[in-house]
């Protein structure tokens, strides 16, 4: 079962656009990092928030990206890519039913 875990923003920092899990056209947000100015992996001056995105599940690739670089992919693709996730999972399920009754 999954537990729900709170994360606090200190009240200087602007709260982040994307959150966890969300769909991205480069791929799924599977990290968030604030980088403040000081940082010298990130060239803008102010705080800002950077997504480390799963590009690629089979090598488990990760790119990071900046706030302004992450691209959401439209309402009509977003749900084909969902509804195809779905029927492949319903078909797993079905072949471990039939593995499961086969013993």
């Amino acid at each position: 079962m999954e537990t729900s875990k709170i994360i606090t923003v200190p009240n200087h920092w602007t709260s982040p656009k994307y959150s966890l899990g969300q769909r991205t056209k480069q791929g799924m947000i599977v990290g968030i990092q604030y980088c403040l100015f000081e940082n010298l992996v990130v060239p803008e001056r102010n705080g800002s928030w950077r997504y480390a995105v799963l590009v690629s599940t089979e090598d488990e690739q990760v790119e990071y990206i900046s706030e302004s670089g992450v691209q959401l992919p439209p309402t009509q693709e977003l749900g084909l890519e969902i509804e195809g996730e779905i029927d492949f999972c319903q078909r797993k399920i079905e072949n471990l039913t039939q593995q499961l009754e086969a013993l």
